[in-house]
Protein backbone atom coordinates (compact mmCIF):
# COMPACT_ATOMS: atom_id res chain seq x y z
CA UNK A 1 0.00 0.00 0.00
CA UNK A 2 1.07 3.33 -0.25
CA UNK A 3 1.57 6.03 2.39
CA UNK A 4 -2.24 7.28 1.61
CA UNK A 5 -3.71 4.25 1.65
CA UNK A 6 -1.48 3.35 4.90
CA UNK A 7 -3.17 6.20 6.56
CA UNK A 8 -6.44 5.19 5.65
CA UNK A 9 -5.64 1.95 7.08
CA UNK A 10 -5.20 3.17 10.35
CA UNK A 11 -8.33 5.35 10.21
CA UNK A 12 -10.76 3.32 9.58
CA UNK A 13 -9.16 0.86 12.48
CA UNK A 14 -12.59 2.37 15.08
CA UNK A 15 -15.41 1.28 14.61
CA UNK A 16 -17.26 4.27 14.39
CA UNK A 17 -15.62 5.37 11.47
CA UNK A 18 -15.69 1.95 10.06
CA UNK A 19 -19.44 1.79 10.36
CA UNK A 20 -20.06 5.41 9.07
CA UNK A 21 -18.05 4.10 5.82
CA UNK A 22 -20.51 1.40 5.20
CA UNK A 23 -23.60 3.15 6.64
CA UNK A 24 -22.86 6.28 4.18
CA UNK A 25 -21.63 4.13 1.09
CA UNK A 26 -24.45 1.60 1.12
CA UNK A 27 -26.94 2.93 3.36
CA UNK A 28 -27.42 6.51 2.22
CA UNK A 29 -26.90 7.88 5.93
CA UNK A 30 -29.07 4.98 7.71
CA UNK A 31 -27.55 3.64 10.69
CA UNK A 32 -27.92 0.02 9.84
CA UNK A 33 -24.48 -0.84 11.02
CA UNK A 34 -23.83 0.02 14.92
CA UNK A 35 -20.16 0.12 16.08
CA UNK A 36 -20.87 -1.62 19.12
CA UNK A 37 -21.96 -4.35 17.02
CA UNK A 38 -18.90 -4.82 14.87
CA UNK A 39 -16.15 -7.51 16.21
CA UNK A 40 -12.88 -7.74 14.75
CA UNK A 41 -11.94 -10.15 11.95
CA UNK A 42 -8.80 -12.11 10.81
CA UNK A 43 -7.32 -11.10 7.37
CA UNK A 44 -7.63 -13.67 4.16
CA UNK A 45 -4.78 -15.67 3.30
CA UNK A 46 -4.44 -16.40 -1.21
CA UNK A 47 -3.22 -19.57 -1.60
CA UNK A 48 -1.07 -19.05 -5.19
CA UNK A 49 -0.05 -22.88 -5.76
CA UNK A 50 3.26 -24.37 -5.51
CA UNK A 51 6.77 -22.96 -6.72
CA UNK A 52 9.40 -25.09 -6.81
CA UNK A 53 7.96 -27.27 -4.45
CA UNK A 54 7.26 -25.05 -1.79
CA UNK A 55 3.65 -23.44 -1.13
CA UNK A 56 3.21 -19.89 -1.75
CA UNK A 57 0.80 -17.34 0.11
CA UNK A 58 0.54 -13.39 0.88
CA UNK A 59 -2.50 -11.62 1.89
CA UNK A 60 -5.01 -10.23 0.05
CA UNK A 61 -5.32 -6.52 0.01
CA UNK A 62 -8.41 -5.75 2.13
CA UNK A 63 -8.01 -2.77 4.20
CA UNK A 64 -10.26 -3.21 7.29
CA UNK A 65 -12.51 -6.14 7.76
CA UNK A 66 -15.56 -6.54 10.98
CA UNK A 67 -17.76 -8.98 11.24
CA UNK A 68 -21.41 -7.50 12.03
CA UNK A 69 -23.84 -8.73 14.05
CA UNK A 70 -21.46 -12.06 15.52
CA UNK A 71 -21.51 -15.22 13.06
CA UNK A 72 -24.79 -14.74 11.91
CA UNK A 73 -25.03 -12.18 9.01
CA UNK A 74 -21.97 -10.50 7.62
CA UNK A 75 -18.46 -9.55 6.89
CA UNK A 76 -18.10 -5.98 6.17
CA UNK A 77 -14.67 -5.29 3.76
CA UNK A 78 -13.63 -2.35 2.69
CA UNK A 79 -10.82 -1.40 0.59
CA UNK A 80 -9.33 2.09 -0.30
CA UNK A 81 -8.10 3.13 -3.15
CA UNK A 82 -6.27 6.48 -4.22
CA UNK A 83 -5.66 5.15 -7.93
CA UNK A 84 -7.83 3.25 -10.23
CA UNK A 85 -7.00 -0.37 -10.07
CA UNK A 86 -8.54 -1.55 -13.36
CA UNK A 87 -8.59 -5.34 -12.20
CA UNK A 88 -10.19 -4.41 -9.01
CA UNK A 89 -13.35 -6.59 -10.11
CA UNK A 90 -10.94 -9.72 -10.61
CA UNK A 91 -8.97 -8.68 -7.21
CA UNK A 92 -12.81 -8.45 -5.30
CA UNK A 93 -14.09 -11.62 -6.49
CA UNK A 94 -10.97 -13.33 -5.90
CA UNK A 95 -10.96 -12.14 -2.24
CA UNK A 96 -14.46 -13.19 -1.68
CA UNK A 97 -13.89 -16.52 -2.94
CA UNK A 98 -11.23 -17.45 -0.71
CA UNK A 99 -13.40 -15.69 2.55
CA UNK A 100 -16.08 -18.35 1.19
CA UNK A 101 -13.19 -21.31 0.57
CA UNK A 102 -12.19 -20.39 4.06
CA UNK A 103 -15.38 -20.82 5.16
CA UNK A 104 -15.75 -24.35 4.10
CA UNK A 105 -12.39 -26.02 5.37
CA UNK A 106 -13.69 -24.59 8.63
CA UNK A 107 -16.55 -26.35 8.32
CA UNK A 108 -15.20 -29.13 6.73
CA UNK A 109 -12.46 -29.26 9.52
CA UNK A 110 -15.54 -29.77 12.20
CA UNK A 111 -16.90 -32.60 10.76
CA UNK A 112 -13.36 -34.54 9.85
CA UNK A 113 -13.25 -33.94 13.83
CA UNK A 114 -16.54 -35.07 14.65
CA UNK A 115 -16.75 -38.03 12.41
CA UNK A 116 -19.89 -37.26 11.92
CA UNK A 117 -20.77 -37.41 7.63
CA UNK A 118 -21.37 -41.00 6.99
CA UNK A 119 -18.73 -42.22 4.45
CA UNK A 120 -20.40 -42.52 1.15
CA UNK A 121 -23.29 -39.95 1.05
CA UNK A 122 -23.22 -36.28 -0.38
CA UNK A 123 -22.78 -34.97 3.09
CA UNK A 124 -19.93 -36.86 3.15
CA UNK A 125 -18.19 -36.28 -0.31
CA UNK A 126 -18.89 -32.26 0.23
CA UNK A 127 -17.98 -31.93 3.68
CA UNK A 128 -20.57 -30.46 4.71
CA UNK A 129 -24.02 -30.76 5.62
CA UNK A 130 -27.19 -29.73 3.04
CA UNK A 131 -29.08 -27.50 5.25
CA UNK A 132 -25.41 -25.46 6.41
CA UNK A 133 -25.06 -21.98 5.12
CA UNK A 134 -21.78 -19.25 4.73
CA UNK A 135 -21.53 -15.94 5.72
CA UNK A 136 -22.21 -13.46 3.20
CA UNK A 137 -19.20 -11.19 2.31
CA UNK A 138 -19.77 -7.67 1.34
CA UNK A 139 -17.10 -5.46 -0.26
CA UNK A 140 -17.08 -2.01 -0.37
CA UNK A 141 -14.22 -0.17 -2.26
CA UNK A 142 -13.82 3.19 -1.59
CA UNK A 143 -12.09 5.36 -3.95
CA UNK A 144 -10.39 8.58 -3.13
CA UNK A 145 -8.13 9.86 -6.51
CA UNK A 146 -7.69 13.83 -6.45
CA UNK A 147 -6.56 13.41 -10.47
CA UNK A 148 -9.83 12.11 -11.91
CA UNK A 149 -13.20 10.16 -11.16
CA UNK A 150 -13.26 5.97 -11.17
CA UNK A 151 -12.85 5.23 -15.14
CA UNK A 152 -12.31 1.77 -14.08
CA UNK A 153 -14.54 -1.74 -14.43
CA UNK A 154 -17.55 -1.86 -12.24
CA UNK A 155 -17.98 -5.51 -12.97
CA UNK A 156 -17.05 -8.38 -14.30
CA UNK A 157 -18.92 -8.29 -18.18
CA UNK A 158 -17.00 -4.66 -18.48
CA UNK A 159 -13.78 -6.59 -18.48
CA UNK A 160 -14.56 -9.29 -21.15
CA UNK A 161 -14.59 -9.47 -24.97
CA UNK A 162 -18.17 -10.84 -24.84
CA UNK A 163 -20.63 -11.23 -27.50
CA UNK A 164 -24.20 -9.80 -26.31
CA UNK A 165 -25.95 -12.95 -27.37
CA UNK A 166 -23.38 -14.73 -24.71
CA UNK A 167 -23.70 -12.44 -21.54
CA UNK A 168 -26.35 -14.14 -20.46
CA UNK A 169 -24.79 -17.55 -19.40
CA UNK A 170 -21.47 -15.38 -18.29
CA UNK A 171 -22.20 -15.01 -14.12
CA UNK A 172 -21.26 -11.12 -13.55
CA UNK A 173 -19.59 -10.12 -10.00
CA UNK A 174 -20.72 -6.29 -9.65
CA UNK A 175 -17.99 -3.85 -7.40
CA UNK A 176 -19.63 -2.08 -4.61
CA UNK A 177 -17.87 1.43 -5.54
CA UNK A 178 -17.89 4.74 -3.16
CA UNK A 179 -16.45 7.30 -5.67
CA UNK A 180 -16.72 10.48 -3.87
CA UNK A 181 -16.38 12.60 -7.34
CA UNK A 182 -20.17 11.39 -7.73
CA UNK A 183 -21.51 12.83 -5.18
CA UNK A 184 -22.06 17.09 -4.38
CA UNK A 185 -22.93 16.68 -0.69
CA UNK A 186 -21.70 14.38 2.11
CA UNK A 187 -24.19 14.88 4.97
CA UNK A 188 -25.00 11.12 4.90
CA UNK A 189 -21.51 10.60 6.62
CA UNK A 190 -21.15 11.68 10.80
CA UNK A 191 -17.18 11.32 11.30
CA UNK A 192 -14.46 12.95 9.68
CA UNK A 193 -15.18 10.84 6.66
CA UNK A 194 -17.27 14.17 5.62
CA UNK A 195 -14.25 16.32 5.72
CA UNK A 196 -12.13 14.14 3.87
CA UNK A 197 -14.71 13.47 0.83
CA UNK A 198 -15.60 17.10 0.40
CA UNK A 199 -11.61 17.76 0.90
CA UNK A 200 -10.75 14.89 -1.97
CA UNK A 201 -14.07 16.15 -4.08
CA UNK A 202 -13.62 20.11 -4.58
CA UNK A 203 -9.60 19.69 -3.62
CA UNK A 204 -8.47 20.87 -7.22
CA UNK A 205 -11.07 23.46 -6.99
CA UNK A 206 -10.10 26.13 -4.20
CA UNK A 207 -13.32 28.24 -4.95
CA UNK A 208 -15.68 25.32 -4.14
CA UNK A 209 -13.71 23.84 -1.33
CA UNK A 210 -13.61 27.49 0.29
CA UNK A 211 -17.24 27.62 0.12
CA UNK A 212 -17.34 24.04 1.37
CA UNK A 213 -15.21 24.69 3.91
CA UNK A 214 -17.71 28.14 5.24
CA UNK A 215 -20.60 26.36 5.41
CA UNK A 216 -19.56 24.07 7.54
CA UNK A 217 -17.18 26.03 9.92
CA UNK A 218 -18.09 24.70 13.13
CA UNK A 219 -16.57 20.65 11.61
CA UNK A 220 -13.39 22.44 10.06
CA UNK A 221 -12.39 24.35 13.05
CA UNK A 222 -12.30 21.65 15.28
CA UNK A 223 -10.79 19.00 13.39
CA UNK A 224 -9.57 15.33 15.12
CA UNK A 225 -5.63 14.88 14.73
CA UNK A 226 -6.61 11.46 12.74
CA UNK A 227 -8.62 13.50 10.10
CA UNK A 228 -6.25 16.25 10.22
CA UNK A 229 -3.43 13.65 9.10
CA UNK A 230 -5.47 11.83 6.74
CA UNK A 231 -6.44 15.59 4.92
CA UNK A 232 -2.46 16.09 4.95
CA UNK A 233 -1.37 12.99 3.19
CA UNK A 234 -4.76 12.69 0.64
CA UNK A 235 -4.46 16.40 -0.38
CA UNK A 236 -0.84 16.41 -0.06
CA UNK A 237 -1.03 19.82 2.42
CA UNK A 238 0.65 20.53 5.84
CA UNK A 239 -1.52 21.48 8.86
CA UNK A 240 1.18 23.08 11.47
CA UNK A 241 0.97 22.32 15.07
CA UNK A 242 0.11 26.24 15.37
CA UNK A 243 -3.35 25.76 14.26
CA UNK A 244 -4.02 23.28 17.10
CA UNK A 245 -7.68 24.10 18.98
CA UNK A 246 -8.19 23.52 23.14
CA UNK A 247 -10.78 20.59 21.23
CA UNK A 248 -14.13 21.33 23.73
CA UNK A 249 -17.13 18.55 22.17
CA UNK A 250 -18.21 15.28 22.84
CA UNK A 251 -16.49 13.02 25.18
CA UNK A 252 -16.38 10.38 21.82
CA UNK A 253 -13.63 8.35 20.35
CA UNK A 254 -12.28 11.38 18.25
CA UNK A 255 -11.91 14.26 21.49
CA UNK A 256 -9.19 12.37 23.44
CA UNK A 257 -7.00 13.80 20.06
CA UNK A 258 -5.88 17.16 19.33
CA UNK A 259 -7.89 18.84 17.24
CA UNK A 260 -7.59 21.70 14.69
CA UNK A 261 -8.48 24.46 12.99
CA UNK A 262 -8.80 23.58 9.22
CA UNK A 263 -10.43 27.34 8.50
CA UNK A 264 -8.07 29.33 9.87
CA UNK A 265 -5.36 26.92 8.06
CA UNK A 266 -7.16 26.99 4.99
CA UNK A 267 -7.69 31.00 4.71
CA UNK A 268 -3.82 31.35 5.72
CA UNK A 269 -2.97 29.44 2.85
CA UNK A 270 -5.59 31.42 0.89
CA UNK A 271 -3.94 34.89 1.62
CA UNK A 272 0.11 33.86 1.72
CA UNK A 273 -0.84 32.39 -2.08
CA UNK A 274 -2.39 36.00 -2.67
CA UNK A 275 1.23 37.39 -0.88
CA UNK A 276 3.21 35.06 -2.93
CA UNK A 277 1.65 35.83 -6.05
CA UNK A 278 1.86 39.69 -5.56
CA UNK A 279 5.54 39.05 -4.85
CA UNK A 280 6.65 37.10 -7.94
CA UNK A 281 4.58 39.91 -10.12
CA UNK A 282 6.71 42.61 -8.21
CA UNK A 283 9.87 40.65 -8.79
CA UNK A 284 9.17 40.13 -12.61
CA UNK A 285 8.50 43.70 -12.58
CA UNK A 286 11.81 44.62 -11.25
CA UNK A 287 13.74 42.07 -13.20
CA UNK A 288 12.03 43.49 -16.52
CA UNK A 289 12.69 46.91 -15.59
CA UNK A 290 16.42 46.24 -14.83
CA UNK A 291 17.17 44.82 -17.89
CA UNK A 292 15.55 47.13 -19.96
CA UNK A 293 18.22 49.35 -18.43
CA UNK A 294 21.36 47.12 -18.21
CA UNK A 295 20.47 47.25 -22.01
CA UNK A 296 21.34 50.52 -22.60
CA UNK A 297 24.79 49.90 -20.31
CA UNK A 298 23.53 51.75 -17.02
CA UNK A 299 25.57 51.35 -14.17
CA UNK A 300 23.84 49.15 -10.59
CA UNK A 301 23.34 52.11 -8.79
CA UNK A 302 22.04 54.65 -11.27
CA UNK A 303 18.98 51.95 -12.22
CA UNK A 304 18.90 51.95 -8.33
CA UNK A 305 18.45 55.56 -8.42
CA UNK A 306 16.29 55.71 -11.28
CA UNK A 307 13.91 53.02 -9.95
CA UNK A 308 14.00 54.27 -6.15
CA UNK A 309 14.67 50.73 -5.14
CA UNK A 310 17.31 49.09 -2.79
CA UNK A 311 20.60 49.22 -4.24
CA UNK A 312 21.44 45.41 -3.08
CA UNK A 313 18.10 44.23 -4.86
CA UNK A 314 19.10 45.66 -8.14
CA UNK A 315 23.16 43.94 -8.07
CA UNK A 316 21.34 40.89 -6.96
CA UNK A 317 19.52 40.87 -10.47
CA UNK A 318 22.65 41.86 -12.07
CA UNK A 319 24.82 39.46 -10.32
CA UNK A 320 21.96 36.33 -11.71
CA UNK A 321 21.80 38.27 -15.50
CA UNK A 322 25.48 37.91 -15.57
CA UNK A 323 25.68 34.64 -14.41
CA UNK A 324 22.85 33.50 -17.28
CA UNK A 325 23.99 35.90 -19.77
CA UNK A 326 20.88 36.75 -21.31
CA UNK A 327 18.04 38.92 -20.33
CA UNK A 328 15.47 36.36 -20.16
CA UNK A 329 13.13 37.48 -17.52
CA UNK A 330 11.73 34.47 -16.34
CA UNK A 331 15.15 32.57 -16.14
CA UNK A 332 16.10 35.46 -14.01
CA UNK A 333 13.30 35.51 -11.70
CA UNK A 334 13.19 31.76 -11.54
CA UNK A 335 17.06 31.83 -10.45
CA UNK A 336 16.83 34.64 -7.92
CA UNK A 337 13.98 32.33 -6.59
CA UNK A 338 16.09 29.47 -5.85
CA UNK A 339 18.66 31.88 -4.34
CA UNK A 340 15.95 33.11 -1.72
Amino acid sequence: MGRADEYQFDYLDDNRRFADQVNGALFQGRQVVKPDELEPADMQLVYRGKEDGKRESYKTVVDKIRTWRGKVIHILAIENQTYVDYHMVLRNMLTECLSYQKQWKEKRAVHVEAKDLRFGTDAFFSGMKKEEKFMPVITLVVYCGMEHPWDGARCLHELLEIDEELKSFVTNYKLNLYDCHEHDTFDEYRTGLRQLFETVRYGKDKEQLRRVIEENKDAYSNIDGETKELLEVVVNVKIPELYQTKGEGEQDMESREKRFNVCKAWEDWRLEGKEEGKAEGKMEHLVQAVCKKLQKNKQAAVIADELEEELAEIEKVIEVQKKIGSYDVGRICEALMLMS
